[in-house]
């Protein structure tokens, strides 16, 4: 007993040392849904009552509570299955846990973000949702090794039945009840839903504006209002890039005379590769041989599987946006693969 004293209090005082370094998880997005309910609920008056059912729901994935158009009828709407987000008017949608009965979540110590006290596996997936850098939890019932308490992660390598050794306590053999673990996942930020598409194929890298007899003179600018604005720019905002432009802005120096324009921007160092998260970014336009003339700031943001930029106005023509298919692979984007 002592012994099993000794190692729950330092893992309580190891959770409380482990620094946090992530970034929050958005579990809650106003103006954005998924496609394909499989139920609603026409008697649920308020957000919270439909994140309530939903948490009933064990197949229940994710929610979204809306208003009607004339903004007093409400309708609850529960998915099972949760595909990429879509826009919609006066709603906010939210995600449930997963949660996994009799296992707990396979870990080491350092990934421990917090230990405390709940009644319930509800109670501590709710914690993990509103806990910096949490993505799963374990929560212990009262028959357990630790009663009603819940363990809070970074990260979880894997599950292990509570029927087997403890992973805090190896000598302890718990009834296949003791425990219930689950993930949680991120939801979409909102810019992943709700941007503007920059698809023309002047704007990829091997497109070329260049001055010359029998050449055309292309050269787009990323400015509103200016004489030569690019037909996709709508002003500073949110911009996802897709074919047959590109898929992604390039890390690499492109050459003068690219991509519809004279002075081309370019990404400036590498993408981002945790998702939803809201990155501060770098572009630099070349002009002649200087690659970097001068740079802008924006933002970029991985989504699912794509990433969508914050871009700014340009600063005067003639200057564009890039796109390429591959970041750093300035080779492998030919024609074939526009």
């Amino acid at each position: 007993f002592q012994s099993k004293m000794s190692n729950c209090f330092i893992l309580v005082i190891l959770s409380f040392l482990v620094s946090v370094s992530h970034q929050a998880c958005q579990t809650t997005v106003k103006g954005g849904t998924w496609p394909n309910f499989d139920s609603f609920h026409s008697d649920v008056t308020s957000l919270e009552e439909c994140r309530e059912r939903c948490h009933e729901d064990q197949h229940c994935q994710g929610y979204t509570f809306a208003l009607g158009f004339n903004k007093i009828k409400t309708q609850c709407y529960l998915f099972q299955m949760l595909g990429e987000m879509k826009p919609c008017q006066n709603c906010e949608s939210g995600i449930n846990a997963e949660f996994r009965d009799k296992m707990s979540c396979d870990s080491q110590p350092e990934d421990i973000l917090a230990t405390k006290a709940t009644m319930s596996a509800q109670e501590c997936s709710n914690s993990c949702m509103e806990t910096l850098g949490c993505t799963a939890f374990t929560w212990f019932s009262e028959q357990s090794t630790f009663p009603r308490f819940c363990f809070l992660y970074s990260k979880c390598d894997g599950e292990r039945s509570c029927c087997t050794d403890s992973v805090y306590y190896d000598s302890y053999h718990g009834p296949c009840n003791t425990c219930i673990s689950g993930r949680v996942n991120c939801i979409a930020a909102p810019q992943c839903f709700n941007y503007s598409v920059m698809d023309e194929t002047t704007r990829n890298i091997n497109f070329k504006a260049v001055h010359g007899e029998g050449d055309i003179d292309i050269h787009y600018c990323d400015g509103l209002g200016l004489k030569t604005q690019s037909p996709s720019w709508h002003g500073p905002g949110y911009y996802r890039m897709m074919p047959p432009a590109g898929v992604v802005m390039p890390e690499f120096s492109v050459d003068y005379n690219s991509c519809g324009t004279h002075s081309p921007m370019r990404f400036v160092g590498s993408h981002p590769q945790e998702r939803y998260v809201e990155t501060e970014a770098t572009f630099c336009a070349k002009y002649f041989e200087e690659d970097c003339h001068h740079t802008l700031k924006g933002t970029v943001t991985l989504c699912d599987g794509y990433y969508v930029y914050y871009l700014p106005d340009v600063t005067n023509c003639h200057q564009r946006f890039c796109a390429a298919m591959k970041p750093n692979y300035p080779e492998e984007d030919s024609a074939d693969l526009l």
